[in-house]
């Protein structure tokens, strides 16, 4: 029986409340990432207050949050394409950008 492991009732009932737990903020997570979602798409759409082009920096920041939040709920995918989305940044393309930010729109539709 070695490296079994035997869960006593009362700690059968921590596990389970914390699985409960991290359900309700794997659920949250999906509520946020739709909203970033939303908003990754609006700054790739040329809603920059100044001059009405893709807002890198925003899209970056969103990305970064992505990246790193879907890495800690086991959404490695979300996490991969958001972590090459943050690096697109900076070559400032569009297209390549906008790509992205469809790509996480569709992944994220299997976030609970």
């Amino acid at each position: 029986m070695s490296g079994m492991s035997i869960l006593v009732p009362r700690d059968k009932e921590r596990h389970l409340k914390r699985d409960k737990a991290f359900e309700k903020l794997k659920s949250s997570f999906a509520k946020d990432l739709a909203e970033k979602v939303k908003a990754l798409q609006k700054a790739v759409t040329g809603t920059h207050p100044i001059n009405k082009t893709c807002d890198w920096e925003m899209v970056g920041r969103i990305a970064h949050q992505i990246k790193g939040t879907a890495r800690s709920f086991g959404y490695s995918e979300i996490s991969i394409v958001a972590d090459e989305l943050e690096q697109s940044v900076g070559k400032k393309s569009l297209e390549y950008t906008t790509g992205l930010v469809r790509r996480i729109s569709d992944l994220s539709r299997f976030a609970p």
